[in-house]
C-alpha cells in the first residue's frame, strides 16, 4: 500500500512540475533579483506548512545566495516573530498579525510574497490588500483553487495541484530554483569585479 502510493506521489509531482508556468517563474525570478538594484525590502508570508516555507525562503535569499562584493537582497519572513505574532492575534486578531506587521515595516515599491495552498487565508488576503493600497508589488503562489489571492496579485503562480503537499512542495522547488540561480549569477558577478 505506501509503495502504491510512493508511486502515485511521484507521478503527481512529476506532472506538477511538468506544468509549471516557467514565464511566471522567471518573472517572480526579476523581481527578487531587481530589488537589490530598487533598493526594495521583500516580505514573505504564509500559515502552517507555508509558514515554514516562508521561513526557508527568507533563510535561502537571505543567505544563501550572499556573495562578497555583492549587493544583499534585504528579505523578511514575517511568520518569525512569534511574540508579535500572538500579540497581534490576541489584542487584535489572527487576521491581522501580517498586516499589523506590514504597517511598521513597508514602503511603496516593497515586495510581498504569499504562500497558500487554498489561496484564501484571510490574514495573508489582508497583507496583500493593504500592500496594494500602499502601492506595493504582491506575489502569490498557490494552488489550483486560485482563491483571493490570486485577483490581489500582480504576479500569481498558480500551481496545478490541490493536494497540500504537492503545492507546499512546490513553494519549496521555486525558491530553490530561484535562489540558487542568482547564488550562481552572484558567484559569476563576484568573479567578473576581480578581474577588473
Amino acid at each position: 500500500m505506501f509503495r502504491t502510493y510512493y508511486s502515485e506521489y511521484q507521478s503527481e509531482w512529476l506532472r506538477v512540475i511538468n506544468e509549471l508556468n516557467v514565464d511566471v517563474i522567471e518573472r517572480i525570478y526579476e523581481r527578487i533579483k531587481n530589488s537589490t538594484k530598487n533598493n526594495q525590502q521583500i516580505f514573505v508570508l504564509g500559515n502552517g506548512g507555508s509558514a515554514a516555507s516562508a521561513s526557508h525562503w527568507a533563510c535561502d535569499f537571505g543567505k544563501g545566495v550572499n556573495v562578497d562584493g555583492v549587493k544583499r537582497l534585504r528579505i523578511f519572513s514575517l511568520t518569525d516573530q512569534v511574540p508579535l505574532m500572538t500579540a497581534y492575534g490576541n489584542d487584535i486578531h489572527y487576521a491581522d498579525i501580517f498586516v499589523e506587521q506590514l504597517k511598521n515595516l513597508l514602503n511603496p515599491g516593497d515586495i510581498v510574497i504569499g504562500l497558500s495552498v487554498s489561496g484564501n487565508s484571510e490574514n495573508v488576503i489582508r497583507a496583500f490588500q493593504y500592500a496594494k493600497d500602499t502601492g506595493a508589488q504582491v506575489i502569490s503562489l498557490v494552488g489550483e483553487k486560485e482563491g483571493r489571492m490570486k485577483g490581489l496579485s500582480d504576479i500569481a503562480l498558480v500551481i496545478p495541484s490541490s493536494d497540500y503537499g504537492i503545492v507546499e512542495d512546490v513553494h519549496m522547488y521555486v525558491n530553490h530554483v530561484i535562489s540558487q540561480y542568482i547564488r550562481k549569477e552572484n558567484e559569476k558577478a563576484n568573479i567578473r569585479g576581480m578581474m577588473i
